[in-house]
């Protein structure tokens, strides 16, 4: 049909792209249909078609959002003849601008402050609302930015600390004695996993029976970048042992019991995190303790808890309930499989589960509030500790398609879409993350509110909060496997970065929270340098930072406006990186199309690890004796030199990013990865614990020495 290509255009959809090696690649007519009717758009008829490009071309009165910077005046035109009364309303519905305009004609506001505002426009027949947004240019940056300082820290999952009073997992006690120990050598930062809401109820090992590398069963999927809610923390790690009620009789004569001792001691002792156990355990104490809590509530908790319900509102209510039904309901765990119309957060039947199950709705909430005052307490701790930023936080940039924020508001995402990645020299295949795509014009007309809900609960406990693919803000890839094709088809989607980018630097000055974008991967071109006019972070991996013949870029020439690591948690570890584990692990567990690729990833690191030793070299990190010591050792990787993970990572800390951060995997030496991407029951993603000790790492010789070379290397 003519006129495809046109409507997927005026859609947002991308006709063409180019990867990461230069190649162009361009997007083929089913994928155009395929999300044109995935968007709510008629494709059947050519008639369907040049309708559909009409109503989408046709300029409205009044855009559903206008966004402005500080730098520019707020100016715009109403697109139609008449005469019109337009009125700005703030965010507490007070009138702070009104005016009788004409059409087509420039409208000049002036002297309102920065932030949200309600724009009506009323004509004779017309009565239109718009959101207007005036944010500042740039984002927040903390008072060591402007003096052009060099700060440094680490880089933790949450869930692979460990300590004597763990129940299986990290816990925020655990992350407070990271915080501690990071802050007495001299570091200023602390970053963490993203801490969403896992599903807990359907994760159960034995019913799935897959098996990890080693042979133990383990969980369908328990990533933090895809959860049940980006909005609220993940109450599996609350320090139960740190709440009063933790310490009651009812408490503590449960968990004496010779089972549940054992259990503990099991759970502690497994390598790796049994996630649905862990839960069950530490929902089992929960619930025992919110008795106590109920029966011996004192005035000021019970004001506490009644604040932060207040504070949270619906989307507390939303979440809570959408707990409660996928614990009745289970094993169901996609809402769209949901029976009684459950599906549906409006329908009949889910308001009278809600009314029959308050009790338990009420529970969930109680948990969410211990989860967000001890991640709370953990960031003051830090201020306390006088860290420039303190916690360092990570946002996924997808909703999880089978969790609350598409249950309770579906319109606003196409839901028979995934957002994922294209096939590149790393990920071959290309990659399909399971997450469900905003609609981009419906998120206008719902006002961004998703998006800026999700902001402000993202940065409220956060001294920075890393953009998981921030490319998101621009554009996502829509992508889908067929039979047929070995890599991903698909299509990138704009979304309007003006727009999501005012929303990004607004509450970040309202929550003093910097902003890192994590921009890996197929970067479109001038996105960097937006960010960069936007005072919004890079993010720098050195293990990727390379020149077109594949030399390491030096130090020097790093942004001072990005954050810098040697790897990341999609990655291998320093030691793993020089031994080949993530190619190993990709050619095991089936992710290369072919046997060639595999054998150039191969030769490709095999260049790597002699780039690198040029790279210490000139940098004078290694003496003629440790370069001899290192060549003996690069033609394969398979011996692992002793001080490699240091060196590597005193690399990264001479470059001139303002932040710099070393994973605590890299400190002790961990080969294992923390994900391999693409893999779901091939690996244990997510779930490797640490071998140490989070109470022991203060007083770890291997954390203070290292942390003292990078003291004394950052520049």
């Amino acid at each position: 049909m003519n006129n495809l290509k046109e409507l997927a255009e005026s859609a947002g959809i991308s006709s063409s792209y180019i990867d990461k090696t230069g190649a162009t690649h361009y997007t083929e007519d089913s994928s155009r249909e395929l999300f044109l009717k995935s968007m709510g758009y008629e494709v059947k008829t050519q008639a369907d078609i040049d309708r559909e490009i009409l109503n989408l071309q046709q300029k409205p009165l009044l855009p559903d959002v206008l966004s402005f910077f500080d730098n520019e005046p707020i100016e715009f035109e109403i697109e139609g003849d008449g005469t019109f009364n337009l009125l700005i309303k703030d965010e507490h519905d007070k009138i702070c601008w009104q005016k009788t305009v004409e059409g087509h004609k420039k409208i000049t506001v002036s002297g309102i402050e920065l932030g949200y505002y309600k724009v009506l426009l009323q004509g004779e027949k017309t009565l239109l609302e718009s959101l207007l947004i005036y944010a500042p240019e740039y984002a927040y940056t903390a008072p060591f930015i402007s003096e052009q300082k060099h700060i440094y820290g680490t880089a933790v999952m949450l869930y692979a600390l460990r300590s004597k009073h763990s129940l299986g997992i990290g816990d925020f006690g655990d992350l407070a004695e990271i915080i501690k120990a990071t802050a007495k050598v001299g570091g200023d930062i602390v970053g963490v996993n993203p801490l969403g809401v896992m599903s807990p109820f359907t994760q159960n090992e034995e019913r799935l029976n897959i098996s990890a590398p080693d042979g133990r069963a383990i969980l369908s999927d328990v990533s933090p970048y895809r959860t049940l809610s980006r909005l609220f923390i993940n109450y599996i790690y609350i320090d139960l042992s740190a709440i009063p009620e933790f310490q009651s009789e009812r408490v503590q004569k449960f968990i004496q019991q010779d089972s549940v001792q054992k259990e503990i001691f099991d759970l502690n002792k497994n390598p790796q995190v049994q996630y649905a156990r862990v839960l069950a355990l530490k929902l089992k104490i929960s619930e025992l303790m919110y008795e106590e809590f109920k029966q011996n509530i004192s005035e000021e908790n019970h004001k506490k808890f009644e604040e932060y319900q207040a504070q949270k509102g619906k989307k507390l209510d939303d979440l809570a309930l959408f707990e409660t039904l996928l614990e009745e309901l289970a094993p169901c765990d996609y809402w769209r499989n949901f029976p009684y119309n459950y599906d549906k957060i409006n329908s009949e039947e889910t308001k009278k589960f809600k009314e029959k199950h308050l009790e338990r709705i009420t529970f969930f909430k109680y948990c969410h509030w211990l989860a967000d005052t001890q991640l709370e307490s953990v960031q003051n701790l830090a201020k306390e500790l006088k860290m420039k930023v303190g916690l360092y936080t990570d946002m996924p940039i997808g909703a999880a398609s089978n969790g609350v924020e598409v249950w309770s508001n579906p319109e606003a995402f196409v839901l028979d879409a995934d957002i994922g990645a294209p096939a590149d020299p790393m990920r071959p295949r290309g990659q399909s993350w399971g997450f469900t795509p905003h609609h981009p014009i419906v998120l206008k007309k719902q006002h961004y509110e998703p998006f800026i809900s999700l902001v402000r609960e993202n940065m409220q406990h956060s001294g920075a909060l890393r953009i998981d693919h921030a490319m998101g803000l621009r554009r996502l890839f829509w992508g889908y496997f067929t039979p047929d094709k070995p890599s991903v088809q698909g299509a990138y989607i704009y979304y309007d970065i003006k727009d999501m980018v005012a929303v990004l630097t607004l509450e970040s000055h309202r929550a003093k929270c910097m902003v890192i974008c994590e921009d890996l991967g197929t970067v479109p071109d001038g996105f960097r340098e937006y960010m960069k006019a936007h005072a919004l972070f890079s993010y720098k991996v050195t293990a990727r930072q390379k020149e077109k013949d594949g030399t390491f870029i030096v130090p020097e020439k790093y942004d001072y406006l990005s954050l810098a690591q040697f790897s990341t948690h999609d990655q291998a570890t320093s030691c793993g990186f020089w031994k080949n584990e993530d190619i190993e692990v990709f050619q095991k567990n089936g992710l290369y199309v072919n046997s060639e690729q595999y054998k150039d990833n191969l030769e490709g690191r095999k260049k790597d690890r002699y780039n690198l030793i040029s790279a210490l070299k000139n940098q004078n990190l290694i003496s003629a004796e440790q370069e001899h010591i290192l060549e003996q050792n690069a033609e394969t990787g398979e011996n692992i030199p002793s001080d490699i993970h240091i060196l590597f990572n005193q690399y990264t800390a001479k470059t001139n990013s303002a932040i710099y951060l070393i994973r605590l995997n890299d400190v002790y030496r961990q080969i294992a990865m923390d994900n391999a991407p693409g893999t779901v029951r091939e690996y244990p993603n997510w779930r490797i614990k640490m071998d140490i000790d989070s109470d022991k790492v203060v007083s770890s010789e291997d954390f203070i020495d290292i942390m003292q070379i990078i003291k004394e290397t950052r520049p």
